[in-house]
């Protein structure tokens, strides 16, 4: 892969967290805690999400790299980078981006 299609899988990764925050966290009820990622409703998310990548970065590296054999290490490795992305999306924290003075 080229580092185009990392950065295209990146934002793919990080619009997907985006979706699930805006889309499903903030729709529920607030919880008695604030969202982290330490919370279990976010590590969840994060979890499914990662077994979802273990299979797409099997399917890329089967198909598109065509890798014959299971290529172990990228599998993992571009798992666990897509999933360090999209929780950059998935980080409910409201950061504030005021200029200082």
């Amino acid at each position: 892969m080229n580092f185009l299609s990392y950065v295209v899988l990146g934002g793919l990764s990080y619009a997907a967290g985006w979706a699930i925050r805006i889309y499903v966290l903030d729709k529920q009820p607030a919880p008695g805690q604030p969202y982290s990622l330490k919370q279990p409703a976010i590590l969840g998310y994060l979890g499914a999400f990662f077994i979802i990548m273990l299979i797409i970065s099997w399917l890329i590296g089967r198909y598109l790299l065509g890798h014959v054999t299971i290529d172990l290490p990228f599998i993992i490795v571009n798992s666990l980078v897509a999933t360090f992305v999209y929780s950059f999306g998935l980080n409910p924290e409201k950061a504030r981006y005021d200029v200082p003075d």
